[in-house]
Formats: C-alpha cells, structure tokens, sequence
C-alpha cells in the first residue's frame, strides 16, 4: 500500500511539474508576442511620420489609387438623378489622384476623382434594372503665403458633373484668402467668386463668395478620415426665372472614413453627405418652394479592396 501511495505521488509530482513547465511556456509565449507587437506598434509609428513629413517636404507630391468593391447606399432628396430618394446595390470602381507642389511661399494643388457604378435600384419597394451611374469632380486650387506659412491669397476652381454624359453640371472660380492652420488642413473665403451651371435652359449661374473647409488624415490607428465642407453664397437672383439670392445659395458637406487594410488590402468604408441646393430642387421637379429647402442626403456603406496605395 505503502509503495502504491508513494508511486502516485511520484506521478503527481511529475504531472505537475509537467503541467508548470507548460503554462510557464505558454506565458513566456504571450510575453514574446507581447515584445515583438510592441515592436511592430512603434514602427508602423515611424513610418507614418515618415510619410507625414514626405508630404509636407517641398516639391511635388503625386498619388493614384483604385478601389472596387461591393457597397450597398441609399438616397433622401438627393436632387441629380430621375429618382433622388433610393435605396442600392451596387459595384463600383473609384480613382483618385492628387497632384501637389509645396513650396515656402507658394503651393498648388490638384486633384481628380471620378467614380462609376452599376447599381440595382430599389425605388418604392420595387426593384428595377440594372442602371450605371457616374460623377467626375476636379479641382484645382493656388495660393502665395502673406503671412508664415498659414495665410494666403488663394484662388480655386472646380468643375462637378455626371460622369459620361457631363451633364448637369457646375463649374466655380473664386478667389480670395485661405489660411492653412495645419498642412493637410485649409479653411478658404474667397468673396470674388463666379458659379457656372448647366445646362442654360434649366440653372442659372450667378456671381457670389465661395467658402469652404477640408481636412483629411488619420486620426486613429488605422482610420483615415476626409472631410470638405463647401458652400457658395449667390449676391444676386434671377427675376427673369423667379429665383431669389437665397435660391442660389448652396451648401456641400461630404465626409469618407476608410478602416484601411483590415486583411490583405481589404477594407471597410463609410461615406456619407449632406446637401442644401435649391435650384438643383426645383430643376428635379420639386414644385413647392417651401419644399426646395429640404436637406438632401447620401450615405454608401461597403467593402473596397485598394490596387495602388
């Protein structure tokens, strides 16, 4: 008896200094990982500095990517289309580009961005056949430092339309003074400022200030944000059409959140839009003047794989 009680507490003890040896493995373990995920968190660190001071080194700075991807969106009052209030399935591909000089006293900066979609439209619970949408929007904007390097005088342009068919569409010119309080950061007023829009026989155009603000970067770990708020105020109506200034009058606001890279290029986007635009109302057939006031809205929710960075 003696011998089997001895034999199982030298089992025991065996087991156990097994069993030790193992959970002290397995927490060395999770301390290496530990260490090296450290290490990873203060290189990916490194290198976003590194590109934060690539943009802002003087010179040019280019870009071009390409997104497709799956996303689902929806419409409220979004006055360009037949049927502004919609829900969608759609496939797209997006490009964008950028074109930047930065100097000490001056900059320059351009960018391109067109996107293109097939979408199965739902409009009043019905679906409905396949359809391509588009947009195009270029802009160009230029100013020299009066004061360090965060006043300037300014002057902008841009030229918003319908992919394809290029119709309607607006193109605004201003100037004026713009004040940078961070590089990827501006904040423009420019009170001399003229709004094409067309076609003729349906928008009038108007002189008037354009304003306006943008910001884009990364605000958390891997979530990059990109935000323009633009507006442009009419100094005058169109009798002749029976508008009034404040007819004119418009008011964009477009924010992009990108979870980048999630898994292998794959990542997960979020846009949504605001917008104020009377006579782009009243053109699509809405007929009470009480109602051309409605906020219009635009959101697209989806996945996206990027081919170029």
């Amino acid at each position: 008896m003696k011998k089997l009680l001895l034999l199982f507490v030298l089992i025991s003890a065996v087991a156990m200094n097994g069993f030790a040896q193992e959970t002290e493995t397995l927490e060395s373990l999770k301390a290496m990982k530990a260490e090296k995920e450290a290490v990873k968190a203060g290189i990916d660190a490194e290198i976003a500095a590194l590109e934060k001071r690539i943009l802002e080194y003087p010179g040019w700075t280019t870009g071009v990517g390409v997104l497709f991807g799956l996303d689902f969106g929806g419409l409220n009052n979004w006055y360009a289309l037949s049927d502004p209030n919609q829900r969608s399935q759609a496939f797209g591909i997006g490009l964008t580009a950028f074109a930047n000089l930065n100097q000490a006293k001056y900059y320059w900066r351009n960018g391109l961005a067109v996107n293109w979609s097939r979408s199965v439209l739902e409009i009043n619970g019905a679906s409905s056949n396949p359809v391509q949408l588009g947009t195009w929007d270029l802009v160009s904007s230029a100013g020299y430092f009066i004061w360090q390097d965060k006043l300037a005088v300014s002057a902008r342009a841009k030229w918003s339309t319908i992919l394809f068919e290029l119709s309607p569409g607006s193109v605004t010119a201003s100037a004026g003074l713009s004040y940078i309080p961070i590089p990827n950061a501006e904040i423009w007023v420019h009170p001399l400022g003229y709004q094409y829009n067309y076609p003729g026989e349906d928008f009038t155009s108007a002189t008037g200030a354009s304003f306006g603000a943008s910001y884009s970067g990364t605000i958390w770990r891997n979530i990059k944000w990109n935000t323009v708020l633009e507006g442009f105020y009419s100094y005058g109506g169109d009798e002749e059409n029976g508008l009034e200034a404040r007819d004119l009058h418009n008011i964009t606001w477009t924010n992009g959140f990108i979870i980048d890279n999630l898994w292998n290029g794959i990542g997960v986007g979020f846009n949504i839009a605001l917008r104020q635009n009377r006579q782009l109302a009243r053109a699509f057939g809405i007929e009470n003047s009480d109602d051309w006031s409605d906020l219009q809205s635009l959101y697209n929710l989806g996945f996206s794989y990027s081919i170029a960075r």
